[in-house]
């Protein structure tokens, strides 16, 4: 009789998925100065720390887009909260820190349970 083995065996597709591009960009003196140095006093090398600065830049300028939208009338607040990928209660804070009023109607209410 043959005994079959506890193991199977497998073919192991390796994929290579590609997460990150490289870029090149110039920078003043200056700039690459503060940039080491904040580096060095957060123990992080220079790439990582130029990868959260742009990180964080972005979610400040998707955020601006939001305030904008809202203050033209162009999204509600929950819309824009969602267009900067915040919350509703972090959007509304944004808007109270930059002197913005919130307005928030019958047809924001409607338009935002329709979504």
């Amino acid at each position: 009789m043959c005994q079959q083995s506890l193991y199977n065996t497998f073919d192991i597709l390796r994929i290579t998925i590609i997460l990150s591009e490289t870029i090149s960009l110039r920078l003043p003196q200056k700039i690459l100065r503060e940039l080491n140095e904040l580096a060095t006093k957060e123990g992080k090398d220079r790439s990582k720390l130029i990868r959260e600065i742009l990180e964080q830049s972005i979610k400040a300028k998707n955020l601006e887009h939001a305030v904008e939208s809202y203050r033209k009338g162009q999204a509600t607040g929950w819309k824009a909260a969602q267009m900067a990928g915040v919350s509703l209660w972090h959007f509304y804070k944004a808007l109270a820190d930059k002197g913005i009023l919130i307005q928030y109607s019958e047809h924001d209410l409607e338009m935002d349970l329709m979504d």
